[in-house]
């Protein structure tokens, strides 16, 4: 994997949770707003699909079977949603409630990353497929 790639990679997820983490939403947004009530509730359900995109791609050569766009989709999409129907038979899962719109933020992230990854970075020189592990070597 080429360094640039891999510094993206990195750099994206990493931010992600870093802004999750330290933005404080309510000091900006006024408590009960649309505005608060949408980044609250929706925000995080789209961005954590996005950056586990790339976390997937940071495994795409030894894991040939996740390099398909759609498989990675389909994985943010399966993994937070299994989480969401927990969270509906009364397990706190990552979460305290169930709500079936976060099934469209969770498809939303996913499908926005893969756009983002087959759209504008493929655009850039040296993020190209993954190529086949031969020898061994890395």
């Amino acid at each position: 994997m080429k360094f640039p790639k891999l510094l993206i990679l990195i750099f994206i997820p990493l931010s992600i949770a870093l802004f999750l983490d330290k933005f404080p939403y309510g000091a900006y947004f006024e408590p009960g707003s649309l505005i608060y009530t949408l980044y609250a509730s929706y925000f995080t359900d789209l961005v954590q699909p996005f950056g586990l995109y790339f976390v997937l791609c940071l495994f795409e050569r030894r894991l040939t079977w996740v390099r398909p766009w759609w498989i990675k989709a389909l994985i943010v999409f399966l993994v937070p949603s299994a989480m969401e129907l927990l969270q509906g038979l009364g397990l706190n899962v990552l979460g305290r409630g169930f709500d079936p719109f976060d099934f469209l933020a969770y498809a939303a992230g996913g499908l926005l990353a893969a756009l983002v990854e087959r759209r504008a970075l493929a655009r850039l020189g040296f993020w190209s497929p993954p190529t086949p592990n031969i020898g061994g070597e890395d």
